[in-house]
């Protein structure tokens, strides 16, 4: 890997090989000027106004100014140096140029890579990854307030701490999982053991919404793909109970990095002596198995493909690909994997109830539940999220239980109560947080607790698009619930390219509805299990996409759940 990767939205360090232990270094190394061309090629594309009273400047002319001012003032520097007159007689338009670089350079996304050994515990090697981060901040920092104080002429009077470093910093230990000859050129690429970020994150992505479903194909097209090793990392992670590795192209490096918030990452001992059971390839570039996946039956594996199509630079693209892949494999295994949202309810008296609520995207699944959070708080001691988009639900010994597959929450930021995500700011990743559809990616639970056998006490259907002040009904007859569950009936809101009143069999085009016929075996089976063990499943009205009703539905809809959950505590 190069030293230093610029593209127009981000910048890739390699601390192994970048030298960045002085100021003096950053500033003098070809990695520094390539970014400061770039930057005056932009503002010269947009005929930046700035640009013409620098008319005739070079770039070259101006890396020479920076390297002397870092070390001398700036009367000094216009003594000495008359060759650099043209420009340091512009002293006010330099200044505002260099705020601006500095400006530029921190809306870049900036990652930084460091490589480790298999060899010994990856926890050896952490804190060099935290003190390199730091360390090239502080820098960062110093090299910026050094020049901009010499040109401007005086000390700042308000210093402000930013992150100017890079966003995330990752350890990478190259591995190999099988020898197949299928699969060799996944292998040795470099994997994740270890990852520091830096908050708030914001993530600008190309795309702002995923559109269409993923289709199966039968034939491995690993074989037919060019995949350049050094341009992948892999993310292993835990997608529910299925070790999974997300390969993914630099240029989706961003998303990749935001995986942290959603799921669990696997350490390296977890998975240095098996092989994963899902395999997802994000970013390749042949457009023909754009959003295709495969069953390998000799490897035992499922592998999906999603190309690096500008279209599909959002994030929404990488967890629902990972859903599918896991959801297919749980309908194999017989279990029926549920699109929802589940949280474990524990009431002042230390009663509990688990509340599961299905709905495809946008149809106020998540909403409701918090909606339920704020209006309980004189009620309810805590709530706790199993669940916040995909579960799972198991027959274990003839009792139905559930499993989630996510530690973190992928929502609408403007769905969220206001201001609950800027609580969590020093945890969540943004994602095009001034944009319609802006989303946030928050930890919400913890991997052991999304994987207990968790017993359903209420199973709800979210309907977003009813006018109705009756808040919640239940179904008396299994048929009446299976009619409803199975139609998936929702009014879009956006978050797809869908417009309109839409179905989707079982409310979750992933999985389910690829693999419909071998659903409906399991979903019968599964309702059946539910209604003999008195489960109350009905229809919870979020009216999310009525409109005036978008803030209030979702109130009126937890209002109505939480008296029946006060009815039934008192029993």
């Amino acid at each position: 890997m190069k030293k230093f990767h610029l593209q127009k939205n981000y910048a890739i360090i390699n601390f192994d090989a970048a030298i960045c232990d002085s100021e003096v270094k950053i500033i003098s190394s070809k990695s520094f000027e390539q970014l400061l061309v770039q930057y005056v090629r932009k503002l010269r594309n947009e005929k930046d106004p700035m640009m013409d009273r620098l008319k005739g400047i070079r770039a070259s002319m101006m890396l020479d100014a920076y390297k002397l001012l870092l070390i001398y003032p700036y009367e000094d520097v216009k003594k000495k140096h008359p060759n650099l007159n043209t420009l340091l007689n512009q002293r006010d338009t330099f200044y505002h140029f260099t705020e601006k670089f500095y400006d530029y350079w921190r809306k870049l996304e900036r990652f930084g890579v460091m490589s480790s050994s298999k060899n010994y515990a990856q926890s050896v090697k952490a804190p060099d990854l935290i003190s390199i981060s730091d360390r090239f901040n502080e820098r960062i920092l110093y090299l910026y307030r050094t020049l901009s104080q010499n040109l401007l002429g005086e000390d700042f009077k308000v210093y402000r701490q930013l992150p100017a470093g890079v966003n995330a910093n990752v350890m990478l230990v190259p591995h190999r999982f099988t020898y197949s000859e299928a699969y060799a050129s996944l292998q040795n690429v470099g994997f994740i053991t270890r990852l520091l970020t830096r908050p708030p994150f914001m993530v600008y992505s190309q795309s702002n919404t995923r559109q269409g479903i993923f289709q199966e194909i039968f034939e491995n097209p690993l074989k037919d793909l060019s995949i350049n090793k050094l341009h992948y990392f892999c993310y292993p992670v835990w997608v529910g109970p299925l070790l999974t590795f997300v390969y993914f192209h630099r240029d989706f490096m961003h998303h990749g990095v935001a995986l942290s918030n959603l799921f669990e990452p696997a350490i390296y001992d977890d998975y240095k002596d098996r092989k994963p059971e899902l395999v997802y390839v994000y970013g390749i570039r042949e457009e023909q198995f754009d959003g295709k996946y495969y069953h390998d039956k000799e490897e035992d594996l499922y592998i999906g493909f999603v190309s690096r199509n500008t279209k599909n630079d959002y994030f929404g693209y990488l967890k629902k690909m990972l859903l599918t892949l896991h959801n297919v494999r749980m309908i194999d295994r017989n279990y029926l994997p549920i699109h929802g949202a589940m949280v474990n309810v524990v009431l002042n008296n230390d009663e509990e109830r688990n509340i599961v609520v299905i709905g495809d995207s946008g149809a106020g699944k998540s909403e409701t539940l918090e909606a339920l959070r704020q209006i309980g708080k004189e009620y309810i001691k805590t709530m706790n999220v199993i669940f916040d988009d995909m579960g799972t639900f198991i027959i274990d010994g003839k009792k139905l239980y559930a499993h989630g597959t996510e530690i973190g929450a992928f929502v609408r930021l403007d769905d969220l109560d206001s201001g609950y995500a800027y609580q969590e700011i020093d945890r969540s990743i943004f994602m095009n947080p001034d944009q319609t559809n802006a989303r946030v990616i928050l930890p919400v639970s913890y991997y052991k607790f999304i994987m207990m056998n968790h017993k359903v006490d209420y199973l709800l259907y979210a309907n977003n698009y009813n006018e109705t002040d009756e808040g919640v009904r239940f179904f008396d007859h299994i048929e009446d619930a299976l009619e409803v569950f199975r139609r998936g009936q929702r009014f879009a809101k956006g978050t797809t390219s869908e417009v309109g009143l839409v179905e989707s069999y079982f409310a979750n085009p992933f999985g389910p509805v690829q693999r419909m016929e071998q659903t409906d075996k399991i979903l019968v089976e599964y309702f059946n299990v539910l209604y003999q063990q008195k489960v109350k499943v009905g229809e919870i009205y979020t009216q999310l996409a009525v409109p005036g009703q978008e803030g209030i539905g979702t109130v009126k809809a937890a209002r109505k759940l939480m008296e029946y959950l006060k009815t039934s505590f008192k029993k």
